[in-house]
């Protein structure tokens, strides 16, 4: 299911925000919206590949949500997508999907003997209004490879 990769650091602008595990359903997509307010407001007509950071922290979630960008602008906050290893697999389809394929990432830590890493990270290739044209890779940071 899962390949194991090599990510290279990446550079990125965008917003970042903590917000309680529980509602983080709820409360994310308005990071995205604000993302895309930021994009509009610097002039972009494209800008991408969207990529969202996920750090737990005991019951919050610290959420980072950004575009590769060159230089800092106004209404976007510079952070850094470490490297390092991780586990990936290519999601095609709806979200409702991401649970259990966050399971089924960590199940494949352990039979592999790997310990988790420090993020998760979610790489959006492609996102519809059809659902079933979605294309998001998933990665979940190990150590121990």
């Amino acid at each position: 299911m899962a390949e194991l990769v090599t990510l290279e650091p990446l550079r990125l602008g965008g917003i970042c925000d903590t917000v309680p595990f529980d509602a983080r359903l709820q409360l994310i997509p308005d990071l995205f919206a604000q993302l895309d307010v930021a994009i509009g407001r610097a002039g972009f007509f494209f800008v991408g590949p969207q990529t969202a950071l996920y750090r737990l922290d005991g019951d919050q979630m610290e959420v980072r949500i950004g575009v590769p960008l060159d230089q800092p602008l106004p209404g976007f906050e510079m952070f850094e997508a470490p490297g390092g290893q991780a586990l990936c697999h290519t999601m095609r389809g709806g979200f409702d999907q991401l649970p259990g394929i966050y399971q089924a990432l960590t199940g494949e830590v352990s039979r592999r003997g790997l310990a988790r890493g420090t993020w998760s990270r979610e790489v959006y290739r492609q996102v519809a209004k059809d659902v079933n044209l979605n294309v998001v890779d998933i990665y979940m940071d190990v150590t121990g490879t």
